[in-house]
């Protein structure tokens, strides 16, 4: 695994700076890395053709211009939508970027999170990451137990978080915070860095008990300032959210190496 988190909470920007501009669009992440967010989290999907994408709903029609299935569209007519006009008429024009495009985008200005929307985008995902030469530059956090699988020996040249976002609607919450327990015992197991989860079913006890097995507990999406600074006082690794500009403004100096801050 041959990613090195930094000492301090990450603050990762959800498919870029989602909450200002239009989601896993390069508009998103040029704005989160002129932010100087320690990573950028995307949404990948794959093309008919088998392009990996950035997009996270399987459907055209949530952010783009398009109809229809993503998986039912070649490239070519990816390229010709318009992923920007959803959010506001000033974004008109935004594109659909390729990982390929994401990858040269953000090489040596800030990693990339890949969050894999389905099985069939992991493989040719880690094949261009590894082209790339990114492979201490990139993680994979969006990944269950299928992914891990499919990874196979690629986990142990890219750091990989276990994805705990596939509980049942309508679980006892209860249920759900054991789950989350028992996710610590399932990532070591799999050779995870650590456990990817909601941030409401995260508490000192669990971070806790991640930290002294090695793991990190990365959560997501926090927008709301007394939810993030009560995680970071805990001791979460790593905190995604839709408003880093927000989120950075809370932890002073402490953040990435490369935007010229440094630890608290």
């Amino acid at each position: 695994m041959s990613y090195q988190p930094p000492e301090w909470p990450q603050i990762i920007a959800h498919r870029g700076d989602s909450g200002r501009a239009p989601e896993n669009t390069r508009l998103a992440i040029e704005r989160a890395i002129e932010l100087g967010v320690d990573m950028v989290e995307v949404d990948v999907r794959m093309t008919k053709d088998g392009v990996p994408v950035l997009l996270h709903f399987e459907r055209l029609e949530h952010t783009t211009t398009g109809n229809g299935l993503v998986a039912d569209q070649t490239w070519e007519e990816i390229q010709r939508l318009d992923a920007g006009a959803w959010k506001g008429s000033q974004f008109a024009g935004e594109r659909v970027p390729s990982l390929e495009e994401v990858l040269d985008l953000t090489r040596g200005s800030v990693p990339l999170n890949l969050d894999f929307q389905i099985s069939d985008a992991v493989a040719p995902g880690i094949e261009a990451v590894r082209e790339a030469g990114l492979t201490d530059d990139v993680v994979v956090s969006g990944c269950q137990v299928e992914c891990f699988e499919i990874m196979a020996e690629a986990t142990n040249e890219i750091t990989t978080i276990l994805n705990l976002d596939d509980l049942p609607p309508g679980i006892d919450p209860a249920e759900a915070r054991a789950v989350a327990y028992r996710s610590i015992g399932k990532a070591m197991a799999l050779g995870a860095a650590g456990i990817n989860l909601h941030y409401k079913l995260v508490d000192a006890a669990l971070v806790a008990q991640a930290r002294e097995v090695g793991l990190g507990v990365w959560v997501f999406v926090i927008d709301d300032e007394k939810d993030f600074a009560q995680l970071i006082d805990i001791g979460v690794a790593s905190v995604t959210t839709n408003w880093p500009a927000r989120m950075l403004a809370l932890v002073g100096d402490r953040t990435s190496p490369g935007t010229g801050r440094s630890k608290a």
